[in-house]
């Protein structure tokens, strides 16, 4: 696979960065919101896989945005893991309204959410039903 494009994924209700969390490498490290600082554990490689589906790999670990352990639950945290080629790697960007889109992960069809809407750093992120709200909605920057 070959970077589509590098981008980072700011969170429409709270304008935060979608960003791992103390920009650690390790295994398993949550995926939360962070107020942007132009880092690298903030940017995110798109490479496209299929139907257009893409791994979100994050630039400063080389580790792909994955769903927990393949779950399908509301409330699953979103975690960095290494690449399994697996369907809870995979991401679609799903078109919103004013240049916003939904990650919807392919092996649950759920999207990428903020927990409990949350607007500090520090929020989590983790898959829930689509209910097209704001914290469910990012913009590439």
């Amino acid at each position: 696979m070959t970077a589509v494009f590098t981008a980072t994924l700011i969170a429409r209700h709270s304008d935060k960065a979608v960003s791992v969390d103390g920009e650690k490498k390790t295994d398993g490290a949550a995926i939360i919101q962070w107020a942007y600082a132009d880092r690298d554990h903030q940017k995110w490689n798109l490479e496209a896989t299929t139907g257009g589906y893409y791994i979100v790999r994050a630039v400063h670990s080389g580790k792909p945005m994955s769903v927990d352990s393949e779950k399908i639950d509301n409330g699953t945290p979103v975690i960095q893991w290494p690449l399994g080629n697996r369907p809870n790697q995979e991401w679609k960007l799903v078109q919103k309204d004013d240049g916003y889109f939904a990650l919807e992960a392919r092996h649950s069809g759920k999207v990428l959410s903020i927990l409990s809407e949350d607007r500090t750093d520090g929020g989590k992120l983790v898959q829930w039903t689509d209910e097209n709200k704001h914290h469910q909605q990012f913009r590439l920057g």
